[in-house]
C-alpha cells in the first residue's frame, strides 16, 4: 500500500537515502563513482556522506563507502514485524526441489517487493541478465500482478500513479488498460504468470500470501528459463505446489 504524504518533504534526507540505498545495492561505491549516479554536486554528496559516518551508518575503507553494522541491527529489528526464518526458508526450498526451479518469497510494501528469500534448485546455476536485486515492481512479476489482481481497482490506480509502468523488458506490459485486462483475467484464478516481462528469457507463477487477517503481506513465486518451462507447464505443474507453499506459510504465520 502507498502511503499518503501530505507533510512537507526534505529532499537533503531523500538525497541521503538515495545515497545510503545505493552504497547498499552495489556492495560499497567511491565518491567519484556515486558522482555518476546521484544528481548533486560532488560536493554535496560528500557532505552527505560526512553525515552519514557521523551518524555511524556507513563506514570507509580504503575510501570506498560501506553500509555499517548498525544498519544491519536495525533490518534484523524491522525482520521481526515479517514473516521469516527457518520455517519460511524451508517451505521455499520445499518448493524449489519439489519444481526443480528458483523460489522466492518476498514482502509487500510501499506498493513494491522487497527480497526476503530465494533459493534454486540448481546449484550450479549462474547469474542471468536479471542479476539479484532486493526491491521489485508489481507490474512486471508473477507474485507481483497476483497482488494487483486480488486488489481493489483504486489501490492498484494508486500505487500504477506512484511507480509507474517502467519497461524492464521486451515483453514488460507498460499500457495500464492492458495490464488491467490482463488481471480481470487472472483475478479469480489466486495466481498469475510472466512471460519474459521481467527480464529476457525467464517466465514465472507466482500468488499473494496473507497475514491471520486476510492481508496481502507478501507473494511467492517459482519459475525459470522458459526454453525449459512453457506457461501450460508453470499453470499445469507448479499452480498446485505454488498454492501448497502459500498455505504452509499462511498456517506458519
Amino acid at each position: 500500500m502507498i502511503g499518503n504524504v501530505t507533510g512537507r518533504r526534505l529532499k537533503t534526507t531523500e538525497a541521503s537515502l538515495e545515497i545510503l540505498r545505493l552504497i547498499l545495492e552495489h556492495d560499497g561505491l567511491t565518491l567519484s563513482e556515486l558522482d555518476g549516479m546521484v544528481d548533486s554536486s560532488k560536493s554535496s554528496i560528500c557532505s552527505h556522506l560526512n553525515t552519514l559516518l557521523e551518524s555511524r551508518y556507513l563506514v570507509k575503507e580504503n575510501g570506498t563507502y560501506h553500509v555499517s553494522f548498525r544498519v544491519a541491527l536495525l533490518g534484523e529489528r524491522a525482520r521481526h514485524r515479517y514473516p521469516t526464518g527457518g520455517d519460511i526458508e524451508a517451505v521455499i526450498d520445499r518448493l524449489a526441489h519439489t519444481t526443480e526451479q528458483e523460489a522466492n518469497f518476498t514482502i509487500f510494501e510501499h506498493g513494491r517487493l522487497l527480497a526476503c528469500y530465494g533459493t534454486s534448485a540448481d546449484e550450479n546455476a549462474t547469474e542471468t541478465n536479471a542479476r539479484y536485486r532486493s526491491e521489485y515492481h508489481l507490474h512486471n512479476t508473477a507474485a507481483g500482478k497476483a497482488i494487483l489482481a486480488e486488489l481493489d481497482r483504486d489501490e492498484v490506480e494508486s500505487i500504477l500513479d506512484h511507480w509507474g509502468l517502467p519497461r524492464e523488458s521486451e515483453g514488460t506490459i507498460t499500457n495500464r488498460d492492458r495490464l488491467f485486462d490482463v488481471l480481470d483475467e487472472y483475478e479469480s484464478q489466486g495466481y498469475a504468470l510472466v512471460d519474459e516481462e521481467f527480464a529476457p528469457g525467464l517466465v514465472a507463477i507466482g500468488a499473494p500470501v496473507h497475514d491471520a487477517d486476510g492481508e496481502i503481506i507478501g507473494g511467492v513465486s517459482v519459475g525459470g528459463p522458459k526454453y525449459r518451462n512453457s506457461l501450460t507447464r508453470l499453470e499445469r505443474e507448479f499452480a498446485e505446489p505454488l498454492s501448497a507453499a502459500v498455505s504452509d506459510i499462511e498456517s506458519a504465520l
